[in-house]
């Protein structure tokens, strides 16, 4: 009996990306994360009121935060900063990542930027988009 799978190259890329993480993840674990993709990870949700944004930054401080929404883009801008009083030598391990982070993300639908609404708490950020008018779904009537 002979079983035949067929070839998956994102399978194999998802498989290099796993070993290439693990063999540089003890020697730069603080950029871990750039090999196991974007930063921070997004949740979207649609519903008929609009989109809501999800992303975890914890450890960010709210002032460093910035959402900007443009056409049908979001982007999400923060930094992480170091523990004060810890130098780096005291550290035996660090994985979390520290500085500058930005995302970009193209939602699909026009958003109106004036009804765009967010909030940070427990370390998530949680943006609210309203679609823009043109953008919103409308019931068309069928007539015989």
């Amino acid at each position: 009996m002979e079983t035949r799978s067929t070839w998956d190259p994102w399978q194999e890329m998802r498989r290099l990306q796993r070993e290439m993480a693990t063999v540089f993840g003890d020697a730069a674990p603080g950029g871990r994360w750039l090999l196991a993709g974007d930063y921070p990870p997004i949740n979207l949700t649609r519903d008929d009121g609009g989109i809501t944004l999800e992303a975890p930054c914890p450890g960010v401080e709210r002032a460093s935060l910035e959402t900007t929404v443009i056409g049908d883009t979001v982007t999400i801008r923060g930094e992480r900063k170091a523990e004060p009083g810890v130098p780096d030598e005291a550290y035996h391990r660090r994985e979390r990542m520290l500085g500058s982070f930005a995302r970009t993300m193209r939602i699909g639908d026009r958003l109106d930027p004036d009804r765009a609404e967010a909030s940070y708490a427990h370390g998530i950020l949680r943006v609210r988009l309203a679609r823009a008018p043109e953008a919103a779904p409308k019931k068309i009537s069928i007539t015989s």
